[in-house]
């Protein structure tokens, strides 16, 4: 009878130590990513990418986190706060995800004014408790 009571207090303690919702991590991360891409934030950008990060651009072009960061981070890149639709969370596993949607984007690129219309893939992968980007594709749709 004790194993059973210990066994059932494991288990209820188990089952509170679990989020309401499973992806409120994921959806959490996949913010502060989106928040610290609109503000240029170095530091958060270097945190949330993996070491092997790559990002396929709309034109195809593959890019690593360096150029990534540094695309965010230049002097004269200014971006307003981006629309999306259509958002996007697949849990692949317990530790992988993927965040998307379809995205407006103004903004400034070195004092020449851009406007973009795509659909975002983020992969994040949850790495010593924290979930990180691995991989961002960009499918450039038509602009309205």
């Amino acid at each position: 009878m004790r194993i059973l009571l210990l066994l059932v207090a494991g288990f209820a303690t188990a089952a509170l130590a679990q989020p309401a919702n499973p992806n409120a991590e994921v959806r959490a991360a996949a913010q502060a990513f989106a928040d610290a891409q609109l503000h240029g934030d170095r530091a958060t950008l270097e945190r949330m990418l993996a070491p092997e990060f790559l990002f396929v651009r709309g034109s195809g072009r593959v890019g690593d986190r360096r150029d990534f960061i540094d695309g965010f981070t230049a002097p004269g890149h200014r971006l307003e706060p981006l629309t999306t639709a259509n958002p996007l969370l697949l849990r692949v596993s317990g530790d992988v995800a993927i965040v998307g949607g379809e995205a407006w984007i103004k903004g400034n690129d070195g004092g020449t004014p851009i406007a973009e219309h795509f659909r975002y893939s983020d992969t994040f992968a949850r790495r010593d408790g924290r979930w990180v980007v691995v991989y961002t594709q960009i499918t450039a749709l038509p602009a309205r």
